[in-house]
């Protein structure tokens, strides 16, 4: 390793703040922004679907994996009813819950930003 990787990742590490979530651009939340339901929240793009996990990348490319259940809370951005059927790779989402020890999230909220692109006909 580098001998300025360490210090690159904990500055990474350190922007990852429990209890207050972490934007786009680098910034932490002010308290109430988003709805919180735990103590972590993620903002990014769907890069892999699977029954009960999605892997999230951000803009900063910091891949997050995200587990739930058929207790999350799924919602459009206006607030109404989402269903987990309507996740697709692309689609923009914040998440909110409990980041546990192996750095999954343990999903409460799941709020959808906006649509996949969508493919153009050949």
């Amino acid at each position: 390793m580098r001998k300025w990787a360490g210090p690159l990742i904990a500055l990474g590490l350190a922007c990852l703040v429990p209890g207050r979530p972490y934007l786009a651009d680098r910034s932490v939340a002010a308290p109430g922004s988003f709805p919180q339901s735990g103590n972590f929240a993620v903002e990014g793009k769907i890069t892999r679907l699977a029954e009960g996990k999605i892997t999230v990348n951000t803009e900063e490319n910091i891949i997050f994996h995200i587990v739930y259940t058929e207790k999350t809370e799924f919602k459009h951005q206006d607030g109404s009813a989402a269903s987990s059927k309507e996740l697709r790779i692309g689609l923009r989402i914040k998440v909110s819950g409990d980041l546990d020890e192996s750095g999954e999230i343990a999903a409460a909220r799941v709020e959808i930003q906006s649509a996949p692109p969508q493919k153009k006909p050949s």
